[in-house]
């Protein structure tokens, strides 16, 4: 045998053993120093952002939402922050997840299985590097980072806060934070986030989910922004306060009038928390930019749910109403996802994970939410939530029985475990001032929204019964 012969033979034998220690999860790495065609992915995920709010933030709207495509009808199945989050990191509706309120909402998910199905678990699979950052579910009590996360900075021991907190790291640390104004907690957030892009090698793509606490009550302000005027007209809608709730249940009619001097306090707290989530979100594309990554990167902003503002008496979420079910959601990628448009098709939180894995070609496993990067659409969405104290005016809480129901860009239906029903006609009541769960011309819609929500409320929320 010839020396050349030789020398090839022993190539393909370097090669074949080289073959067989690659990794079999369905990615080969990117050649040291050879950027990766698969899109970075950043989603900004904010705490109790109503829709609308986008435009509160300058980097934001120009950055994203005016480079990117904004979804205006971006709404969620459950209106509360972790069955929300649950949904957002899964794609999966709350039935599923089986996490339906806040109360010992991380040690459900975990109990479930829910944290081994993961866009963070889909992701690191298929190579990505990836990294939370901020909130992570309700009542997280960890010692360690979950499965699927190469970087860890999470609130630990509360739902999160803007100072007095503490944050556990990747090694399992617990780093303690108090009242100084560099405590600040969206600030410190930041500069995690934009620690990990800059650490992450050019060769890997890369995953980060950062989830500032703003702007959650009580909205406490950066110290730069804590006077900041606020350019807030006062808050002024037909359904605010609604003074004939004759027609809503009993629940709500019991509500007293919101003042609306703390209902604008509120808002102009809010203005003022964004604005360093805002400069977060201009950091974090500028360091994109610096890793010459920008154009190929996937950026999604939303918020975990709405925010009432006094409607029909109520102030925060927990209810199926419009103000509480929509969010603000907006995607930005470069040549991928058309500039300056608007989608009118509905969106939901649980889209999200699925649209993050279609773009890395990522393998999820089952799931319920759909490609919004796609051409398909939802006619409808089922409302679904345990049983919760639902906050009014004056500090006022009252108990919001469990419900089921459907959701269309027409109608919103809704059933109490007590029995109650609601329906609502945006084309005709765009505020939700007329129930006309008893219209007789709308007999016929009824029963079909009152089947498609028995069909998807399954399993249905704790407490709640069909007849």
């Amino acid at each position: 045998m010839s020396a050349q012969r030789s020398i090839q033979l022993a190539v393909v034998a370097l090669l074949a053993t080289v073959l067989l220690v690659l990794p079999t999860h369905g990615h080969v790495p990117a050649r040291a120093g050879v950027r990766p065609s698969r899109p970075d992915i950043i989603v900004i995920l904010t705490d109790d952002e109503r829709r609308g709010t986008l435009r509160w933030m300058p980097h934001v709207w120009h950055e994203v939402v005016k480079k990117g495509t904004r979804f205006s009808n971006g709404m969620v199945p459950t209106s509360v922050c972790c069955p929300s989050r649950a949904s957002l990191l899964t794609g999966l509706f709350a039935h599923s997840t089986k996490v339906w309120s806040n109360n010992a909402g991380w040690r459900t998910f975990q109990e479930a299985g829910m944290e081994q199905r993961t866009v963070a678990v889909w992701l690191r699979r298929a190579g990505y590097r990836t990294g939370l950052v901020g909130k992570y579910l309700n009542e997280f009590g960890g010692s360690a980072k979950p499965p699927g996360w190469d970087i860890w900075h999470s609130f630990v021991g509360s739902n999160g806060s803007y100072y007095d907190y503490q944050l556990l790291d990747t090694s399992g640390s617990l780093t303690s934070y108090g009242s100084a104004p560099s405590d600040y907690s969206t600030d410190v957030l930041r500069r995690y986030a934009v620690r990990f892009l800059r650490s992450t090698p050019a060769d890997r793509p890369l995953f980060l989910y950062f989830a500032p606490y703003a702007p959650h009550g009580p909205s406490t302000p950066a110290p730069r922004d804590a006077f900041l005027p606020s350019p807030l007209a006062p808050f002024s809608r037909p359904d605010f306060n609604e003074s004939d709730v004759s027609d809503k249940p009993s629940w709500i009619r019991s509500l007293p009038p919101v003042s609306r001097s703390s209902i604008d306090a509120h808002r102009a707290n809010q203005y003022r928390s964004l604005q360093a989530v805002d400069r977060a979100v201009h950091t974090i594309i500028q360091a994109q930019r610096a890793r010459s990554r920008l154009r190929n990167t996937l950026l999604i902003v939303l918020s975990d749910n709405g925010d009432m503002w006094g409607e029909h008496r109520i102030v925060g979420k927990y209810v199926p109403y419009d103000s509480a079910t929509r969010v603000p959601l907006a995607i930005r990628w470069t040549k991928r996802v058309p500039a300056g448009a608007t989608d009118r098709r509905i969106a939901l939180n649980l889209d999200i994970p699925v649209t993050i894995a279609a773009a890395a070609r990522a393998s999820t496993g089952p799931v319920e939410g759909r490609d919004l990067l796609g051409n398909r659409r939802r006619r409808g969405f089922v409302l679904e939530a345990a049983a919760a104290r639902s906050p009014g005016g004056n500090g006022t809480n009252v108990t919001r029985p469990a419900y089921c129901g459907w959701r269309s860009l027409r109608f919103l239906y809704v059933r109490y475990a007590n029995g109650r029903q609601e329906l609502y006609d945006y084309v005709r009541d765009p505020y939700e001032l007329t129930d006309r769960h008893a219209a007789r011309s709308l007999v016929d819609v009824k029963r079909r929204l009152r089947r498609k929500t028995r069909l998807a409320c399954d399993p249905p929320p704790p407490g709640y019964s069909w007849p």
